[in-house]
């Protein structure tokens, strides 16, 4: 992609790709994702950053334990902030989901481009990686800027360190695992680069200086988490039905191969889709190398987690790559390793593009047949959403009855059917919350000093402890003094 052209059907492509991934949630008046993930906590972090906007998001007393609240993605949370504004919060929201896209797409042909690769290859595949997909489904914001990491790595292969610095200490306060992952992929490229010759130390040393300024500068209100002692990792479960999109501490073995479409039947999960693509990995074995795919195999192994599960079964088998990638600087702050494939798919697309880029220049139709086939293989057969699931922007009636308890109560909501709507629907009434974002369940509901609100089987249970509700919608009901 020479010429003034390609730039532009980079973010034609991301624009198309957009309206396929957040067109349901337009038509529909909701949220991009799923409510059955994280849409609604990272949506409510966008609420109240907007009415505090232009001030930079760090906390709110709106709920418990939320006062000193530092956040991952505080950069898009704030444009999106501040979007809101004009627009409003759901359309704000979507409209951050469709530019990140646009951005991926971009970044894709730029980091294609950058390899040898075919960049309308990568304007397409990026957008489109499985696990990306996951992240926009599960509402997590700070994977967002997949775009911003390409840019950083395509700036590194081309030499241009002082760029590569800037464009990964911006990404830092975008989301500080992209950040992590533009830290190591740059280190090895900046590492390959001194190996082949020496003279180049000047603009990889003035790269990573700036970097690790801009670094310090995002990472630090979260200073003292990262001193804190490797978080705990929930244990593989015995039998793990969602196995395919991965949703707790790892990737399981077989998820990078397995096809189809997973049912979550209202299961609140984040997914983190590893499925690699057969139509990516053949066009990745044309156009790849030796060190490509040792980076994806090495990504792929570190991502599966302390212990290897095999199609949902928990195998006991101690991962040591794992215990590889815990002594790399903050590589043990990962929860779930399977978000590692993050950057292990996108080596592979860049790979795939290279393989593209090849079957171009010799049998042009038979390059753009493989890039319709890798689009059709993940709407299709991988468990990636595309279009992606909604969230309804309103919330229950319950709470419009509300207003008719006494002003100044605080609100503890029981029996959500997703420990984070409580904090989405804050903004149907404006309540301070005893509920928040790290004790979704407060404790013994307390009637006498706030207002309880109940859902589904909680009703039964506390009209039994409480009495009759002071009001009833539906499966919900509330309780004041």
């Amino acid at each position: 992609m020479a010429d003034e052209k390609h730039p532009l059907l980079a973010i034609a492509i991301g624009l198309a790709l957009a309206a396929l991934v957040t067109g349901p949630a337009w038509w529909q008046g909701g949220y991009v994702g799923s409510p059955g993930a994280e849409v609604y906590g990272h949506a409510w972090v966008q609420a109240w950053a907007a009415d505090a906007w232009p001030a930079w998001p760090t906390g709110t007393h709106l709920a418990a334990g939320a006062a000193s609240w530092p956040i991952l993605d505080g950069l898009p949370t704030w444009l999106a902030a501040g979007l809101a504004q004009v627009v409003g919060l759901r359309v704000a929201w979507n409209l951050l989901v469709v530019a990140s896209i646009v951005l991926a797409a971009f970044g894709g042909a730029r980091l294609a481009g950058a390899s040898g690769g075919d960049p309308r290859f990568g304007a397409l595949a990026v957008p489109l990686m499985p696990i990306w997909l996951g992240s926009i489904t599960s509402g997590l914001t700070e994977d967002l800027a997949i775009g911003l990491l390409a840019l950083a790595v395509a700036a590194g292969l081309e030499g241009r360190w002082v760029k590569a610095g800037i464009l990964a200490g911006v990404l830092a306060f975008c989301g500080l695992y992209l950040a992590w992952f533009a830290g190591v992929a740059l280190a090895v490229l900046g590492l390959r680069a001194l190996a082949q010759s020496r003279d180049r130390w000047r603009g990889t040393l003035g790269g990573a200086l700036l970097a690790g300024a801009l670094v310090s500068v995002a990472a630090a209100p979260f200073a003292s988490q990262l001193g804190e002692p490797t978080p705990a990792r929930p244990r593989a479960p015995a039998a793990e039905p969602l196995w395919a999109l991965n949703p707790w501490r790892g990737a399981d073995a077989v998820s990078f191969v397995a096809v189809g479409k997973v049912d979550t039947d209202g299961a609140v999960v984040r997914e983190h889709p590893t499925y690699l693509g057969y139509s990516t990995i053949g066009l990745a074995a044309v156009g790849g190398g030796p060190a490509g795919w040792a980076a994806v195999a090495g990504c792929a192994l570190a991502s599966m987690g302390d212990e290897v599960s095999v199609a949902g079964k928990a195998t006991g088998l101690h991962n040591p790559v794992a215990s590889l990638l815990h002594m790399i600087p903050m590589g043990d702050r990962f929860r779930n390793h399977a978000r590692i494939m993050l950057l292990g798919q996108l080596v592979l697309v860049t790979m795939a593009a290279r393989g593209a880029a090849r079957l171009a220049r010799s049998r042009r139709p038979l390059a753009g047949f493989a890039a319709v086939v890798m689009a059709l293989e993940v709407i299709l057969a991988s468990p990636g959403r595309a279009p992606a699931p909604v969230t309804p922007a309103e919330s229950p009636a319950i709470y419009a009855e509300l207003f008719n308890a006494p002003a100044g109560l605080p609100v503890r909501v029981v029996g959500a059917h997703n420990p984070q709507a409580p904090l989405f629907d804050q903004r149907a009434h404006g309540r301070v919350l005893r509920n928040g974002p790290n004790r979704p369940d407060p404790g013994r509901p307390r009637p006498d000093e706030e207002i309880v609100v109940a859902f589904g089987e909680a009703v039964a249970r506390l009209h039994g402890e409480l009495g009759p509700p002071d009001a009833t919608v539906a499966d919900a009901a509330a309780w004041w003094p």
